[in-house]
């Protein structure tokens, strides 16, 4: 059971990785622009996106299902091996979608691991701005940081769908917005 479940969210993470890059590499102006369009629907633009990159890999889902936290934006097949608990967020700093939004973003996907009895569950940021989001936690799997807390894991997968105004050669000093992995978990109260 324990090897199942280990390979079930590597699949996963294979999945969202793939996803990223794809967004990163061929989507970025078209989802960039989508959500500038109408910036009160972005954040459910770019979830409906990783919905058709989802659906188009074979997994079967239902988007917006309600529990007892309120409505996750995804969640796969009620049975079956490759469960995936999943919410979307934009990080904007300039618009208040900032760390603070990310922190309950990511409160908000571990009550939902908790109302499905999932022990994973994925934050799938869409960064807007130049500065770096930087998540320090002690591991990382694939690349890709995660928290554990109370045998719930919240992975962290950061897609970077800014339009930089200069290349990587003449960006100047990289800054960065940083979260740590006590930041998020301050959001959960203490049992």
């Amino acid at each position: 059971y324990v090897d199942e479940q280990l390979d079930d969210r590597r699949m996963t993470l294979a999945l969202l990785r793939k996803y990223k890059h794809r967004c990163e590499w061929f989507r970025r102006d078209e989802l960039r622009k989508a959500c500038e369009a109408d910036t009160t629907r972005g954040e459910k633009t770019l979830a409906y996106d990783l919905y058709e990159y989802l659906h188009d890999q074979g997994l079967q889902f239902h988007i917006e299902p309600q529990s007892d936290s309120g409505r996750v934006d995804l969640v796969s097949a009620q049975s079956g091996k490759d469960r995936l608990v999943a919410d979307t967020k934009i990080f904007e700093p300039g618009r208040s979608l900032d760390r603070t939004y990310l922190v309950k973003g990511f409160r908000q996907v571990y009550d939902y691991t908790k109302d499905y009895n999932e022990p994973f569950g994925y934050l799938v940021v869409f960064k807007t701005c130049e500065a770096d989001l930087s998540i320090s936690t002690p591991k990382q799997e694939s690349g890709v940081p995660f928290i554990t807390h109370n045998n719930k894991t919240i992975f962290l997968v950061i897609i970077d769908i800014c339009d930089y105004a200069a290349s990587a050669s003449k960006r100047g000093k990289l800054k960065a917005y940083e979260l740590t992995v006590e930041q998020f978990i301050e959001a959960i109260p203490a049992a």
